[in-house]
């Protein structure tokens, strides 16, 4: 592995920064709610797994991002066929099929299909001589996205199925479509939803809908992890109530505290102090991709920015919503915080390619 000297010159230290600050946060709200019972030892691993990304986030850096994005068909063809594969072969899990098991370790190809669905959309959009795009310009890469969405729903995940679509929207929206195609597509979002929510949804995701619009119908069951989420946010204060020292996450009232409500872990404990620091880590990770975007030396570079920032927005901001009650609950972690390998993994990939993109700008 090489890296021109020159290129080093060229990278976004400030990312860099930012990326490590909020992994190393991560470790911590995990060490704090880990260190006993039969999770103990999980902010190790954890750990480790954020030294295996950032040399993983390290060879990305080496290679041009375009020629990952001349090969996005064959990256799309192997994320396609990861996705049937897992629907074939992986082990069910919790009623769900989402990882292959390597080795002891889980793998979740979903995860990665983010990253292969933003150098797709790319490939496609930045080939496009057209000064402005409808909806027919549309078709192909709608189904090629579309059906990368029905597999990873049909795992069932649909958390990271919905994360897809702002990757979509946002190329599509960048590469000039046109108004009368956004209305267009506005209108048959609402229709597919409605269509969704009457044949696709299945009755525990109906439930959670319920919940979230009012937790007391099941207080105990579906509406659990949003009432024990929002006590835990809300107690936190100004300072919090210390490291480890959480009542709802120390003693296991609130669910998945490691994982999809690690950011309520974190509001309890370090209260809205530790939440502005978090956010305003976010906004400046935010802040860098979209000035990458900016900056980029061609068409190529600028959608693979911002289908990746796309997807790192929808999901912070729709699981620190979740942690709040302000939108239902779904399997959705937190990017480069919640535990677990691929998750982490997936982000400092794409962060690895927003610093290559910033430090090629300049190259013929």
């Amino acid at each position: 592995m090489t890296i021109d000297r020159r290129l080093l010159s060229g990278l976004d230290w400030i990312l860099v920064a930012v990326t490590l600050l909020i992994s190393g946060l991560g470790v911590l709200t995990i060490a704090s709610v880990t260190r006993s019972g039969p999770a103990a030892g999980l902010y190790l691993k954890q750990l480790s797994l954020l030294g295996v990304g950032l040399v993983a986030m390290l060879l990305t850096l080496s290679v041009d991002y375009r020629r990952l994005v001349d090969r996005a068909p064959l990256l799309y063809a192997a994320g396609l066929a990861a996705l049937v594969a897992v629907l074939l072969v992986a082990p069910v899990v919790q009623g769900t099929q989402r990882w292959f098991v390597l080795g002891g370790m889980r793998l979740q190809p979903s995860e990665f299909v983010k990253l292969v669905v933003a150098l797709f959309m790319a490939k496609v959009l930045s080939e496009s001589r057209k000064e402005s795009l409808g909806l027919l310009d549309l078709v192909g890469p709608g189904i090629g996205v579309g059906l990368l969405v029905v597999l990873i729903a049909a795992q069932p995940d649909l958390g990271t199925a919905v994360c897809l679509l702002p990757i979509f929207f946002t190329v599509a929206f960048l590469g000039g479509l046109r108004p009368r195609a956004i209305a267009l597509l506005v209108i048959a979002m609402v229709v597919l939803g409605g269509l969704g929510w009457q044949f696709a949804l299945r009755d525990y995701q109906k439930e959670r809908i319920y919940s979230f619009l009012d937790p007391s119908l099941d207080p105990k069951g579906v509406g659990y992890q949003k009432i024990q989420s929002e006590i835990a946010v809300g107690s936190g204060g100004l300072l919090g109530k210390g490291f480890g020292q959480g009542s709802q996450s120390q003693l296991g009232y609130l669910p998945a505290r490691q994982t999809d409500f690690i950011f309520s872990v974190l509001a309890e404990e370090l209260g809205f102090a530790g939440v502005a620091l978090t956010l305003s880590l976010y906004l400046v990770l935010l802040w860098r991709a979209l000035d990458t975007a900016l900056v980029a030396r061609d068409r190529a570079g600028a959608f693979l920015v911002a289908g990746i920032a796309a997807a790192l927005t929808f999901q912070v901001v729709y699981n620190i919503a979740m942690v709040a009650g302000l939108v239902p609950v779904k399997g959705l972690p937190l990017p480069l915080m919640s535990y677990g390998g691929s998750s982490l993994l997936s982000s400092l990939l794409g962060v690895g390619l927003i610093l290559n993109v910033r430090m090629r700008r300049f190259v013929n």
